[in-house]
């Protein structure tokens, strides 16, 4: 873990819970500060005298998990703004990651939002200046348009059905059906509606090898801010209560801690048994031996109701070696701490979060840092 100046094993060392506006991070800071907890303001431009955009708000690392608590308390938001997108494309596993986002906004005491997204290729065309090859005529897209609501529509009754069945949650849903290139459609209406969770079936694994570039998931996972929750294929038909394994892959920074409290607010964590993996560059055995205790201190004196051990996987075949590992294991999910990343990092140095997305058929929960 970072330890800036203070030592590692303080619980005072201070650590940073958000990063906002001067204004903001004052609110921020009552708000605290009226529940007990003592928060220091540090401006992240350290080269300038006034405090402007980009305040620090930093608090005692031992009151993080109840500063948490107070930032995303449910109480603050109502029900109707709690809000699961699922982006569907009426394929054959768009009704799995459904069922589990249905899941999820039951418990939440949220919504649901169904999204689906259609390119016009009329839109798309490239034609030389001067061109008169044919275009798609009007009606052509009318019928385009036409046929997604459609779908969209028989989705839906056919959820609905299914509801009054007995077969899935009463939730409400709300559906959105948008012109546009998916990943646009979905970071959008993640942040228009503010979203708890984004729950979004993938293909399975030797399709998505072949297709790493275009993945939709992966390019949300890099520029969304708000937790993804993919869904493979070849995932067993299980609910998310039936989740007793998680693996947590960890960065052995500072952030790693609001990750995994968003992570454990997420899900119902008791009884469930919690791997913590280091994924870290660093040599020093030592040094990632001793931030990984740290780490897991932390989460067993703040999340008694879990069980917490660790396990240390070569760089080298950690993808080989982690996929062994979790079969013989049981491991049902994996929490990854993300940041985002561009498309050449992609090409030529992939985050952990694209390596398990492409190459495992395990669930995964990816939390942006």
């Amino acid at each position: 873990m970072d330890s800036s100046k203070n030592n590692n094993n303080d619980p005072n060392r201070l650590i940073t819970v958000a990063i906002h506006t001067f204004d903001r991070a004052v609110e921020l800071k009552n708000t605290l500060e009226e529940e007990g907890i003592e928060v220091k303001l540090h401006n992240v431009n350290l080269d300038e005298k006034v405090l402007g955009s980009g305040v620090r708000v930093r608090i005692r690392e031992r009151d993080l998990a109840q500063a948490l608590q107070i930032i995303e308390s449910p109480e603050t938001t109502t029900s109707d703004k709690r809000c699961v997108l699922l982006p569907v494309d009426f394929g054959k596993y768009s009704l799995k990651s459904v069922k589990l986002g249905m899941e999820y906004a039951r418990r939440s005491r949220g919504k649901v939002l169904l999204l689906h997204s259609y390119i016009n290729e009329r839109h798309t065309m490239s034609l030389p200046f001067g061109s008169d090859r044919y275009e798609s005529p009007e009606d052509d897209f009318k019928k385009i348009k036409k046929n997604a609501r459609q779908q969209m529509d028989d989705f839906k009754k056919m959820l609905q059905d299914k509801i009054a069945a007995g077969e899935l949650p009463n939730v409400k849903i709300e559906t959105k059906v948008a012109e546009g290139i998916p990943e646009e459609q979905i970071l959008h209406y993640a942040q228009k509606y503010d979203v708890t969770l984004i729950v979004m079936g993938t293909s399975g694994t030797n399709r998505r090898r072949q297709n790493l570039i275009g993945s939709v998931a992966g390019e949300v996972m890099d520029a969304c801010k708000f937790p993804i929750f993919t869904v493979p294929i070849g995932m067993p038909d299980v609910g998310l209560t039936d989740i007793t394994h998680v693996a947590f892959f960890s960065n052995l920074i500072q952030q790693d801690l609001i990750s995994f409290d968003r992570f454990a607010r997420l899900f119902n964590m008791r009884g469930v048994e919690v791997t913590v993996i280091p994924v870290v560059d660093k040599k020093d055995r030592r040094l990632v031996d001793q931030s990984l205790q740290q780490l897991v201190q932390y989460c067993r004196e703040h999340y008694p109701e879990c069980t917490f051990r660790t396990k240390r996987i070569a760089a080298k075949t950690f993808m080989e070696s982690f996929a062994q590992f979790a079969k013989e294991e049981g491991v049902q999910l994996i929490a990854v701490p993300n940041k985002k990343s561009s498309i050449f990092s992609r090409l030529f140095n992939p985050s952990i979060a694209h390596r398990v997305l492409f190459q495992t058929d395990t669930p995964m929960l990816v939390v942006p840092v």
